[in-house]
Formats: structure tokens, sequence, C-alpha cells
């Protein structure tokens, strides 16, 4: 078994059979109390997993391939969907036992019911019970979206900053609130955007932390607001969400060293916040049109 971060360690103690070497897959992603988690196995199936220990949260499985099963969530049997992006919803405080009948490949998000209740209620709606029956199958193209942001994150976990995992996080819990929550949460005007003092908090706060290793909820706090109002004012404000304003300037400080400067482009890349330099060219290449190396000689010339 490949395996990354100790949630998704845990969650593949459940898992008899993806233990077999070379037969299984996790990767695992965690920041603050949320949890991504991508499992997959190619063995041969066996024996279902085992009892779930009891946890307030909920955990949405989002299916990446076509996989039948069946699930028992405290000894009562549910049917379990089967489809390509499809997502399963349970509610931990029940056991939850699963018997897979063909290999499988799933994104396994971990949702704790204080994070939900604290996002509630700077939404301003207080106390929520939800209106979800455990086990729950959905074709939810936005679970389904959110999900595969990730996929790229697990796949580099050395590139996913709290910033940005943040970000989507927060989009998680906000559409489950918004969809799931037997109180919908009250409609809130936005249109205003940060005060200038603010503004200027913010972008000095990100600016000093270019890897994005500083949370959504530490700039909001710094701004006297909270994160979810924050991250709604800083878009109105800038156009932008705060993790690609962040991505915006780690480019255009690159462009300054390598026009200015003779670093290299690993130590540019470092500089800038950048994992290492094919990260860094990676996103500049994206950004630019060209890789770095080749834009400082253009612009040198």
């Amino acid at each position: 078994m490949a395996g990354d971060g100790l949630f998704g360690d845990r969650l593949a103690r459940l898992f008899p059979m993806i233990q077999e070497a070379s037969s299984g897959v996790v990767k695992s992603l965690q920041k603050g109390t949320f949890a991504a988690v991508r499992m997959a196995y190619s063995g041969p199936v066996g024996d279902p997993t085992l009892p779930s220990p009891p946890d307030e949260a909920f955990a949405l499985c989002l299916r990446l391939r076509n996989q039948r099963a069946e699930t028992w969530l405290d000894g009562r049997h549910v049917p379990k969907g089967a489809l390509k992006d499809e997502t399963s919803i349970y509610d931990l405080r029940c056991e939850t036992i699963v018997h897979f009948y063909e290999p499988f490949d799933f994104l396994y998000l971990y949702l704790p019911h204080n994070a939900l209740s604290e996002l509630a209620n700077e939404l301003g709606v207080g106390r929520v019970e939800y209106d979800v029956v455990g086990g729950t199958n959905s074709l939810d193209p936005i679970l389904a979206h959110l999900g595969g942001c990730l996929l790229p994150m697990l796949e580099r976990p050395h590139e996913a900053n709290e910033l940005f995992v943040g970000h989507v996080a927060m989009a998680l819990n906000i559409h489950f609130l918004r969809k799931y929550a037997v109180s919908q949460p009250r409609n809130r005007s936005y249109r205003s955007g940060l005060a200038p003092w603010q503004l200027r908090t913010a972008k000095a706060l990100m600016r000093q932390n270019l890897n994005g290793e500083i949370a959504l909820a530490r700039i909001a706090s710094e701004c006297g607001v909270s994160a979810a109002h924050f991250a709604r004012a800083f878009r109105v404000s800038t156009g932008t969400p705060p993790h690609r304003w962040l991505m915006s300037q780690r480019i255009e400080q690159s462009k300054a060293l390598l026009i200015n400067s003779t670093s290299s482009l690993t130590e540019i890349a470092i500089k800038c916040g950048f994992s290492d330099q094919s990260h860094f060219t990676r996103v500049f290449s994206a950004a630019v049109g060209t890789t770095p190396g080749r834009w400082r000689l253009i612009r040198k010339d």
C-alpha cells in the first residue's frame, strides 16, 4: 500500500483489502479540521470494511469510477450508489460498514460537525439540523466539481497551500449547509468589499506568506471579520478570490526577480513561495504562456 498522511493512514486501517502491497493507494491531505483522502484499490475483492468508530462529522464519498458495493449503517442495510461522480453522504455518528464487490476509487471528504456549526454561526443561521439520511446517494455536480479541485493537490501535496485548501474546504462546507441543512442560511448581501485598511492588512499578510501557509481564518481575524465574510468581501474588492490573488503576486514577484537578478530558477521559485522549480515552471507557464527561463531570455534581449 502507498500512503500519505495521518488521516489517510487512520482511514486505511478500516479497509483490510487495501493493506495488500501494490494493490492499494491512499493519498491524504489535511489542513486544520478538514481532510480529503483518495483511496483506490485494484486487487481482488474480499471482506467488508471494519466498522467505523463514532465521530462527530459527516463523510462525503465521491466515486471516481463506477463501483458496486453495499452499506450497513448501525446494522441496517442501506442501498449504495454505483455511478461515477455520485456522492454518498454518511453521518459518522453511525457505525458504517461497506462491502465492495469490485475494485474502487473514491474521494473521501471529512466535514466535522463543529466546523459546520461555526460556519453556520458566521452565516447567521445559528443551530442547524441536517436534512440528510445516512447513506444518501446524490449526483451533486457542485460536490463533484469542488472535490475535483482537490485531486491535483492530492497528487502533489507539497504544493497544497493552506490558503487554497481552506478556500475549497469553506466552499464545500457552505454548499453542504445550504443544500442539506433544514434551516437554510439567510440570504445576506455581501456587495460591499473590504475597507481600505482591511484590504491593505490582508494583502500585506499574504505578501509576507507567499507560500500560502496562512489560514484564511487568520487573515480574516486580522481584518476583524469572519472567514466567510472576508472571502466574499475580498473578491468584491479585488475581483478574484484570495488564493488566486496570491498566485498573481507570486508570478509578479518572480518576473521582477527574473529581470533584475541573477538568481537561479530554483532560488527564485523558493523566494516566491513555490515548492520547487518544477512547481514554479508549471504555474508560470500556465499563467504567462511560456517557461520562466524563456521569458527571462526574451525580456533581457
